[in-house]
């Protein structure tokens, strides 16, 4: 066995397990302390790719569980005031059903209630609403402009929101332009004029309609019109779309359409008649049948939108379960392995720790050789 004093080859020895020892050591610790045993990529590289595509996949389907249930608190923030529209039908058919009767002496009274009671529809419709959407008082769209109603002639648009029409109604639109700029609009039956000081440079102006429910803004190009100045207002179904899966596919979403539900401008209800007479009042009941039949068969589609979203929300909670734990299985640590694999490493370095004190007493076995 040769002695050298200048590389203590058995220090150096030690020294390298003992490295090897506190590293492990120190990746347990790290481990223990976050609870993942991938926290860098050179931990896993495989593993850190796949847990960041497992984990994107979570925190999206986490999001569109949240959209579903807001769909479906929507949905029945929409039921809950077809329900109270239900009600109202029901004491209608009751109204109309006394009205009808020969014996029926007070039939003012109860047609003013009639009357009352479909204005209240359309106060329900108007005021059911999810955040500040409306929910059963349907949308307004503007289509078939003529050429006239346009940036050119200084007309930059037409909000129709407050008009209460049924089916589609054509409008038109006349305007003489001075210092004093006057618009005159008709849906032809209620015309309206209104008076508005021209705009100048990027100001605009803008005219209400307020007996037609029809604002028109114009700038200050505004130039005369009187022909091609007519456009349609149609009202349709308010329609939401939900996002509610990971992917941009057509089966991660669920749409519903929930119609107009006003009396007035109602496909589903279309009251119309009085309960003044005894057989208006037998017409009448008619009416209500048809209009709770269209009810009931609107609030149908309503239930089978929120069971379609029912249904898709709990598989969706099942995905992000058993995602999340896909997910552990490769990022979360095993505390019980790690305690025992620290113990394992702290015994090691506090060995190596004597050993190297050992190691560094070789040297002295020299000066024995010197005396």
């Amino acid at each position: 066995m040769a002695f050298r004093i200048a590389t203590n080859v058995s220090a150096l020895n030690t020294q390298r397990w003992l490295g090897v020892a506190n590293a492990g050591m120190s990746k347990s610790l790290e481990r223990l302390s976050s609870g993942y045993k991938i926290n860098k990529a050179s931990d896993d590289a495989a593993g850190v790719a796949i847990s960041t595509k497992l984990n994107a996949k979570y925190v999206s389907l986490a999001k569109a569980i949240d959209n579903g249930n807001q769909g479906l608190a929507m949905l029945q923030t929409a039921e809950g005031g077809i329900e109270q529209i239900s009600n109202i039908l029901i004491r209608l058919k009751e109204l109309a059903t006394q009205s009808a009767s020969g014996n029926t002496t007070d039939r003012t009274a109860l047609d003013e209630e009639r009357s009352n009671l479909e204005t209240e529809i359309s106060k329900i419709a108007s005021n059911t609403k999810f955040g500040s959407t409306a929910l059963l008082a349907g949308s307004n769209t503007v289509s078939a402009y003529g050429s006239s109603i346009s940036a050119t002639y200084g007309v930059t648009n037409i909000d129709v929101t407050g008009a209460a029409l049924t089916g589609t109604t054509n409008f038109t639109l006349t305007v003489a332009s001075g210092a004093t700029t006057t618009l005159t609009l008709t849906d032809g039956s209620t015309t309206q004029v209104v008076a508005v000081t021209k705009p100048s440079d990027l100001n605009t102006a803008t005219a209400n309609f307020t007996d037609l429910g029809v604002k028109v803004t114009v700038n200050a190009a505004v130039a005369s019109i009187s022909t091609g100045n007519s456009f349609s207002v149609t009202v349709g179904s308010s329609s939401f779309t939900y996002q509610v899966g990971d992917e941009n596919q057509t089966y991660n979403r669920i749409s519903a359409s929930i119609k107009n539900f006003a009396y007035n401008s109602s496909a589903v209800l279309n009251l119309s008649g009085d309960l003044s007479t005894a057989a208006k009042a037998q017409t009448y009941l008619d009416t209500v049948d048809t209009a709770i039949g269209n009810l009931t068969t609107e609030r149908g589609k309503i239930g089978a939108a929120m069971n379609q979203i029912g249904y898709h929300v709990a598989n969706l909670e099942s995905m992000y379960e058993n995602t999340r734990a896909a997910n552990a299985t490769i990022k979360d640590a095993d505390f019980a392995l790690e305690m025992s694999e620290f113990t394992k490493f702290q015994v090691i370095s506090q060995s190596g720790i004597a050993m190297l004190a050992q190691a560094n007493q070789v040297p002295q076995l020299v000066l024995s050789l010197l005396k």
